[in-house]
């Protein structure tokens, strides 16, 4: 590694959160959501220790994702959480024993057509109300008939997903369990029983109910799914430390003009360093003067415009000199979170940024 700049992930950090999520589910099988390389963790470091932690499965969103994780050896069950997206994709899906998220007739059809004979293993998404995929329930009874006609499928439930668990006081989220308990109360008994409605959000607030698989992404990582509280108020821990270093330092007399647009200038003297981190990196563009970030142990702030490779932070008050460590969100720095709502955004767009071209490091 020839540029100091390392995403940190934490192992213990996963196994604690994987124990907050069984002891907020008790009895639930864990369905890890680790698409969008682990929410920018690392799906390639995040996966092996998820399974060290005893996750019941994976979750991902594309094929790609699918065929890295069994690249990796691991042979427990992955989902496919939006199906496949074209006929020639069951094929794959059902050489790398996918279970499938069938949510459209379309799906249904190319099952049909190319896997009737096969042991294809699948959920039926329904929806509940949040209107992005899935049945509508008015059209599982037309379903049902015509799982009949393959007895080699297995189709272990329903499932779903909740629009607003994230206020988890907004009644529309009890409009939607009543939606999906009805369609459950309802399923065929072609079905297994094995239905899943909740995510991270909802394992945290909504206590019923969690059905049999549950699909924690986000708490998974350490990191709150709720507006003004990081994952640390909800017992989680950070499993990201995202550092880099100093590579330059320079002592203003005052006057001087700082970056891209000489968007900041120095009212007086004033110690500035370069940090090998930028938006190239998936750091925020936007995280313009004053945004929170750790150098050497101590609090300080960021100043001027972010760059594609660099960004300066303000030394002028800290000890700290070429090569000493700076913290750019996560554990020993400012959270994801907090640096989310000062961006006015949320903390899976911040964890999902960071680039591919930043190595992620195991650490226990």
């Amino acid at each position: 590694m020839s540029r100091p700049i390392v995403a940190q992930i934490s192992a213990s950090a996963l196994h604690h959160n994987v124990g907050v999520v069984r002891a907020r589910a008790p009895g639930c099988r864990i369905m890890a959501v680790v698409k969008a390389d682990a929410y920018g963790h690392g799906a390639a470091l995040c996966a092996p220790v998820l399974g060290e932690a005893g996750v019941d499965a994976f979750a991902v969103a594309s094929l790609e994702e699918a065929q890295q994780l069994r690249a990796l050896g691991l042979e427990r069950p992955i989902v496919l959480l939006e199906g496949p997206f074209a006929a020639e994709e069951v094929d794959l899906a059902l050489a790398l024993q996918l279970i499938l998220v069938v949510h459209d007739w379309r799906q249904l059809q190319w099952l049909e057509a190319r896997a009737g004979a096969a042991a294809a293993l699948f959920f039926l998404k329904v929806d509940s109300g949040m209107h992005r995929l899935g049945f509508d329930p008015s059209a599982l009874t037309e379903i049902y008939a015509r799982l009949r006609a393959f007895p080699a499928w297995r189709v272990l439930g329903l499932m779903s997903h909740l629009a607003r668990p994230d206020t988890p006081a907004d009644p529309y989220n009890q409009r939607q369990i009543n939606a999906f308990a009805a369609a459950v109360e309802g399923a065929d008994d072609r079905l297994e029983g094995q239905h899943s409605l909740v995510n991270s959000a909802a394992i945290l607030a909504l206590p019923e109910p969690h059905y049999t698989w549950v699909r924690p992404g986000l708490m998974l990582y350490g990191l709150s799914p709720f507006s003004g509280r990081d994952g640390a108020d909800l017992g989680l821990q950070a499993v990201l430390s995202w550092r880099s270093k100093l590579i330059a330092i320079h002592d203003f007399t005052g006057g001087e003009w700082l970056g891209y647009g000489a968007a900041w200038q120095a009212a007086g003297p004033r110690r500035v360093g370069v940090v090998a981190a930028g938006y190239g990196d998936g750091y925020p563009r936007g995280a313009g003067t004053g945004t929170p970030v750790q150098v050497a142990g101590q609090p300080t702030v960021t100043l001027g415009r972010v760059s594609m490779d660099m960004l300066f932070v303000d030394l002028t008050d800290l000890r700290a000199d070429l090569g000493d460590p700076v913290v750019l969100m996560g554990s020993a720095g400012p959270s994801v979170e907090s640096l989310a709502g000062r961006l006015e955004t949320i903390p899976y767009e911040l964890s999902c940024r960071i680039q591919a071209r930043v190595p992620r490091e195991r650490v226990p």
